[in-house]
């Protein structure tokens, strides 16, 4: 990812008040209070960003001491997908790049922020940075695309169980 890209983030309306959000579901990976693997990341919104504040433990291991590469990743999409919350807007993940900065360390608390930059047609373009106070742990550039509720029903999801985002 090019460092010099990172957009003016983009209003992200008033849907959605600022302050804490719910999770988007009880069992989601990132957010959910009933997935016992979740860091449980809380999101909330404040101004055109939102901010996420979790902390890794052992499930959440790579090598000793440090969180896996994958669940690095993982919260830079859940920031992604959570800027859509004040948008009401469903939406998929169909690229994330991830570049990894500095090793994220177990049982210390994480700040995960996201902007909309950029919006064409149905997608969304977002941007996402992971810090341990004030070191980079890794930095995310995500394109989601806008899809209707029937997407997720499709999958499993019953009419209006993702409210949070408008499905």
């Amino acid at each position: 990812m090019d460092d010099d890209r990172v957009g003016t983030p983009l209003p992200l309306g008033d849907l959605f008040a600022e302050g804490p959000f719910p999770s988007h579901h009880p069992g989601c990976f990132g957010c959910g209070s009933s997935n016992p693997a979740s860091p449980r990341i809380v999101f909330e919104r404040r101004g055109d960003l939102v901010r996420g504040v979790f902390t890794m433990d052992l499930r959440h291991q790579g090598a000793p001491g440090v969180a896996h590469g994958g669940i690095v990743a993982a919260a830079l999409d859940e920031a992604s997908g959570a800027v859509l919350i004040p948008l009401q807007q469903p939406a998929v993940t169909v690229k994330l790049e991830v570049d990894f900065r500095s090793p994220a360390r177990l049982d210390a608390e994480l700040t995960v922020t996201s902007s909309l930059t950029a919006r064409e047609g149905r997608k969304f373009f977002i941007d996402t940075v992971l810090t341990d106070g004030d070191t980079v742990i890794a930095t995310g550039r995500a394109i989601f695309v806008a899809v209707s509720p029937e997407h997720f029903q499709r999958f499993g999801a019953s009419p209006g169980e993702l409210s949070s985002v408008g499905a």
